[in-house]
C-alpha cells in the first residue's frame, strides 16, 4: 500500500533534514577543532586572557553540535513512525489531541488573567486597608475552581503517542532557538503544526505542559539551547584540556596549589650574600673533582718547585761550549771566556774531543753544521 500523499511529503522530508543535519555538525566539529588549535597557541605564548573569552565560542560550538545531535535523532524517530503518526493523526485521535491542547492552553489563560486580577486585587486591598480576610477566602475558593477545572480537562494519557509527542515538542521548542538556519526543519515545524496544532505547538515553545500529562521538553535539550554565559569552571576545563591535548603546560598555579609550598629546608638561597644571617639554610652544592691529569701535572710542578732538577751544581753554569778540534800548530787548544774563570787569564780548559769522533783537519762538514744549526733553533 502506497503512503498517503501528506505521509510522503513528511518523509521526504525527513530525508532531506536528517543528512543536512549531520553536515552543519561536520561542519562545526571541524571549525571547533580550528579553535582549539588556535587557542593552544594562545595557552602557549601565555595569553590567557584571549584564550578564556575565545574558548566560549568553542563551548558553544560544542553545544550547538550536541543539539544538533538530538534533534537528529527525534527526526529519526518520527521518520520511522511516520505511518503511526498520520494514521494518528488524521483520525478522530488527532482531532481529540488537538481540542484538548486548546483547552491547556485556554485554562493556562485563565489562570494567568486570574493571578494578575489577584495582584490588582492585593494592589487595592493594600491601599484601603481592609477586607483581608474576604479577599484571601475568595482567592481560595478561585483557586479551587481554577484547580478543579484544570482537573477535569487535563487527563493522564498521551496527545497520540508518547514517544512521537516527545520528539514534536522537542522539535517545536528548538525551532525558534536553533544555532542555525535550516529551511527543511522549517517545513518540518509546519507539516508537525498541521498534525499537532498551533496550541501543541504554542505549548511546546513556551514549555507549559501541565503536570499531570506526563510530557515536557526534554531538559537536556533545554539547557543546550539556554543563553547564557558558561561557568568559570568550565572555561577552566576546557582550557585545561586543550592544554593537554597539545602536550602545553598550562594551569600551573593551580597544581602549585594542590602541592603546596615546599619546606623551608629545601629551598635555595638565590639572594646570595645580600641575605647573610638569615633562617634560611644554604643547601650545599657538590665540588668538581679535577681529572687524573690535571692531578698529575700539579703534583709533578709542586715537585719540580720543591727540589730542583739532578745534574745542575752550585756555581756551574748548564751552558756548554763545544771547543775546537786539536792541531798540529795548536794541540791544547782553549776557549776565551770573558769575564774569566778565576785563572786570571780569562781562559777556561776545554776537554778535547773524544777519539770517536774524528773530523777532518778541524773542518767540520756541510751536513754536520746544519744538523747543529737546526739543533740551535730548536
Amino acid at each position: 500500500m502506497s503512503p498517503s500523499p501528506q505521509t510522503a511529503k513528511l518523509t521526504s522530508t525527513l530525508h532531506l533534514l536528517i543528512p543536512r543535519l549531520r553536515l552543519l555538525q561536520k561542519k562545526s566539529t571541524a571549525s571547533s577543532v580550528i579553535q582549539r588549535r588556535e587557542l593552544s597557541h594562545l595557552l602557549s605564548e601565555n595569553k590567557d586572557a584571549s584564550a578564556r573569552i575565545r574558548v566560549e565560542n568553542v563551548i558553544s560550538t560544542d553545544i550547538a553540535v550536541e543539539v544538533m545531535e538530538m534533534v537528529e535523532l527525534y527526526c529519526e524517530l518520527i521518520l520511522a513512525r511516520s505511518n503511526v503518526l498520520d494514521q494518528l493523526a488524521f483520525s478522530e485521535k488527532g482531532v481529540e489531541a488537538r481540542n484538548r491542547a486548546r483547552e491547556t492552553l485556554i485554562s493556562l489563560r485563565k489562570r494567568e488573567g486570574a493571578l494578575g486580577s489577584q495582584e490588582e486585587v492585593v494592589k487595592s486591598k493594600s491601599s484601603s486597608g481592609f477586607g483581608f480576610g474576604s479577599f484571601f477566602g475568595a482567592g481560595k475558593s478561585e483557586s479551587k475552581s481554577g484547580i478543579g477545572g484544570l482537573e477535569e480537562t487535563e487527563r493522564e494519557r498521551a496527545y497520540i503517542d508518547s514517544a512521537i509527542d516527545e520528539a514534536a515538542a522537542a522539535i517545536f521548542y528548538a525551532f525558534q532557538r536553533f544555532p542555525s538556519d535550516v529551511r527543511e526543519l522549517t517545513i518540518l515545524r509546519g507539516l508537525l503544526a498541521d498534525r499537532y496544532g498551533k496550541d501543541f505547538m504554542t505549548l511546546a515553545q513556551e514549555d507549559r505542559f501541565p503536570e499531570s500529562d506526563g510530557l515536557r521538553v526534554p531538559e537536556r535539550l533545554v539547557k543546550g539551547l539556554r543563553v547564557r554565559p558558561p561557568s568559570q569552571e568550565l572555561v577552566e576545563s576546557y582550557l585545561r584540556e586543550i592544554a593537554r591535548a597539545y602536550g602545553i603546560s598550562w594551569g600551573g598555579r593551580a597544581g602549585e596549589e594542590e602541592l603546596g609550598e615546599a619546606p623551608t629546608e629545601f629551598v635555595d638561597d638565590e639572594q646570595g650574600d645580600d641575605n647573610e644571617g638569615g633562617d634560611l639554610p644554604m643547601t650545599p652544592r657538590k665540588e668538581k673533582r679535577p681529572s687524573e691529569a690535571a692531578r698529575r701535572m700539579s703534583d709533578t710542578a709542586e715537585l719540580n718547585r720543591a727540589t730542583p732538577p739532578r745534574g745542575l751544581q752550585a756555581g756551574k753554569s748548564p751552558v756548554s761550549v763545544a771547543p775546537p778540534g786539536p792541531r798540529s800548530d795548536n794541540p791544547n787548544p782553549r776557549v776565551k771566556v770573558p769575564g774569566g774563570n778565576g785563572n786570571g787569564n780569562g781562559e777556561a780548559a776545554v776537554e778535547p774531543r773524544s777519539p770517536s769522533k774524528p773530523s777532518k783537519e778541524g773542518i767540520p762538514e756541510l751536513d754536520e753544521l746544519t744538523r747543529r744549526f737546526a739543533a740551535l733553533k730548536r
